[in-house]
């Protein structure tokens, strides 16, 4: 699901990918629902990134709802008109920061196509670490769309359900694979990957309750031999 964090904290890490360069396609919109005055699609696909990451940090901060056009207008360094030539409401800003997070998180599943290995043990803990290095990255950006997704206009929550729905179905087909195969536990892979991925994503709401007791990497190593244990028969079990 994305990138290896070797060599980088969590900190210089999340630097890179929140407020550094493009890590987007350079020919991908942002969204192709919120409306531009403007012709230039390039354009407006870097204003839109930078509205996104700009506004993104307002919100986690004040809260969608507590945070002014004027406010959004002052960390983009644009001004009120200008701005509106990129939307048309307050909602469409919303809508970026939704979808520049999950353009990031789709880009970084589109990377992993490429591994070689088949077995799908190794494809699950491969899915699982960059799914829990997202979670690490993206901990409030993950928050704020939970707490913020009922303000989303219906069509544009309908498209965030459909991104997420993207990943659980590549988790879907790993574990379909290894029950095929006969090395996974469940007999019912959408459930099975259903449960996996809001077990990842738990991280977010409640990774408080092992804050106390475990570091980052002890919590994430623990989620992870959860999750491939419940899922892997054990290799004494197998035919």
């Amino acid at each position: 699901m994305t990138r290896s964090l070797k060599n980088k904290s969590p900190k210089s890490a999340r630097k890179t990918v929140i407020t550094g360069q493009k890590k987007i396609k350079n020919n991908e919109v942002i969204s192709a629902t919120v409306a531009s005055r403007i012709k230039n699609p390039e354009l407006v696909r870097k204003k839109h990134l930078h509205i996104a990451k700009k506004a993104s940090k307002l919100f986690i901060k004040k809260g969608y709802h507590q945070t002014t056009m004027r406010e959004i207008s002052k960390a983009t360094g644009m001004a009120i008109g200008n701005l509106y030539g990129y939307i048309s409401r307050k909602e469409d800003v919303l809508s970026l920061a939704f979808n520049a997070y999950h353009q990031y998180a789709q880009e970084s599943l589109d990377k992993k196509e490429g591994v070689t290995s088949n077995n799908p043990e190794d494809l699950l803990r491969l899915f699982v670490r960059g799914a829990l290095h997202n979670v690490r990255i993206f901990r409030e950006e993950i928050i704020l769309m939970y707490r913020e997704s009922r303000t989303l206009p219906k069509n544009e929550l309908q498209n965030a359900q459909k991104k997420e729905m993207t990943q659980i179905q590549i988790l879907e087909t790993i574990i379909q694979r290894g029950i095929n195969e006969k090395l996974f536990r469940p007999q019912d892979s959408f459930f099975a990957a259903s449960m996996v991925y809001h077990q990842l994503i738990f991280l977010t709401m409640r990774g408080w309750l092992f804050s106390r007791k475990y570091s980052t990497e002890e919590t994430e190593a623990l989620l992870e031999d959860y999750i491939i244990n419940s899922i892997v028969l054990p290799k004494n079990s197998l035919p």
